[in-house]
């Protein structure tokens, strides 16, 4: 629910109004989720390691970006000028913005209601040193992880819900069993040390909820980093 109604704006298609809205305060927890977020199979998969209960979100979106993605070459192929593929971006960019929304939405929902906090891997400079094949990397660069974290750090604000960020490093190479460096195959997952098989984007999530927030700075939040910076838009 929102105080009060500060602006409204009318165009041809859409109202834009601007409201002011009472944060929760941040609620204290001892129980944390991790979402382990992709560019192929689910978007993100979360695990809850109190409970063992893992969920998965998006697994339709590498095919939207895939079938968008062979609509533009087609066009591009049949000498369309440059602004009809710009149309088609534009509605594969609404899709995905939706979709983000609405995964967004419940996994804070989810999270709240478990009266846990959430932590995702501090993912900068995932574009530049995220390893994939030529035909997952158009998927990767085309899907907006910093969106979805943001959306996530701005719904679970209004919840009340903990936000939280880890390091990456080998999130998906160690087991969340023993803690030991295992073997990664695709997205299948198993350690030789203790025996334990897993899907390899749970096993990340596991890892990624029993990690320690990072140090001040880099485990700040979007929201608060962009601030400082003088940024307050999302990156398109």
């Amino acid at each position: 629910m929102f105080e009060k109604v500060n602006h409204i704006e009318l165009d041809k298609e859409y109202a834009h109004v601007m409201v002011t809205v009472n944060e929760l305060p941040i609620c204290e927890v001892e129980q944390w989720v991790g979402i382990d977020l992709n560019s192929t199979g689910h978007v993100a998969v979360v695990a809850n390691p109190s409970t063992g209960k893992v969920q998965k979100y998006g697994k339709e979106v590498p095919h939207i970006h895939k079938k968008y993605s062979k609509m533009r070459n087609n066009l591009n192929n049949e000498g369309y000028p440059k602004v009809a593929k710009e149309k088609i971006r534009n509605k594969e960019n609404r899709i995905s913005k939706d979709l983000n929304h609405k995964i967004s939405r419940e996994i804070v929902n989810n999270a709240a209601q478990q009266g846990c906090g959430i932590k995702m891997e501090r993912l900068s400079d995932i574009r530049t040193t995220a390893r994939t094949s030529k035909s997952t990397r158009a998927s990767l660069h085309s899907w907006s992880f910093y969106q979805i974290q943001m959306m996530i750090e701005h719904k679970a604000k209004l919840r009340g819900v903990p936000v939280a960020y880890v390091d990456p490093a080998y999130t998906s190479q160690q087991c969340s069993r023993c803690g030991r460096i295992g073997n990664r195959n695709g997205k299948d997952f198993s350690c030789p040390h203790c025996g334990h098989v897993d899907h390899a984007d749970v096993n990340a999530s596991f890892n990624i909820a029993l990690r320690p927030p990072l140090g001040e700075g880099n485990g700040r939040l979007h929201a608060d980093r962009d601030a400082c910076k003088g940024r307050i838009d999302t990156p398109q």
